[in-house]
């Protein structure tokens, strides 16, 4: 499936994850609790696959961003930041 790129408006993660089931997701000036995780921010672009939301990047211009995955992760995979 093609990266889907939007006119973004702030939504709080749970949004995010309600209307991008099972999607990666480039969110832009993400605003972020003190443990670094997203609370809400702007979605620039989502897609099913991880290469896709990389290769939008570009279009942050300059901002700070965030990538989540809103699917569930499988008990026996392991992931490092």
């Amino acid at each position: 499936m093609s990266t889907q790129t939007e006119i973004s408006r702030i939504l709080s993660l749970e949004e995010i994850f309600s209307l991008y089931p099972d999607e990666w997701v480039l969110i832009v000036n993400p605003e972020l609790d003190e443990e670094l995780n997203v609370i809400r921010g702007e979605v620039l672009a989502h897609a099913t696959e991880r290469d896709e939301i990389y290769s939008k990047l570009s279009l942050r211009n300059g901002k700070s961003v965030a990538i989540e995955y809103t699917g569930s992760i499988p008990d026996n995979i392991a992931v490092m930041l």
